[in-house]
């Protein structure tokens, strides 16, 4: 059985109409994988400026350590004492 012009046109506008929207879902799609990188950028970014802070601070606990271990193994106020092995 023959479609007449009108069916065919029918079935042609759902086509595009499906079509229409599977590209405006996969739009959006794009859009929110690409709001996703921006903010992975940004975590990324505040990550490493964290990490840089640890960093510092860690250097400066390792200092105070030291100090501290140093003033630990050395005789205070002229009297002799025993020294430590700290290793």
């Amino acid at each position: 059985m023959a479609l007449s012009t009108k069916q065919r046109l029918d079935k042609h506008e759902e086509r595009f109409d499906r079509h229409d929207r599977q590209i405006a879902a996969i739009r959006n799609l794009i859009q929110e994988g690409f709001r996703l990188v921006v903010e992975t950028r940004k975590d990324f970014r505040t990550l490493a400026a964290m990490q840089k802070k640890t960093d510092e601070m860690q250097k400066r606990t390792e200092a105070k350590l030291e100090a501290l271990i140093d003033s630990l193994t050395r005789g205070g106020n002229g009297h002799a004492k025993r020294r430590l092995d700290v290793k």
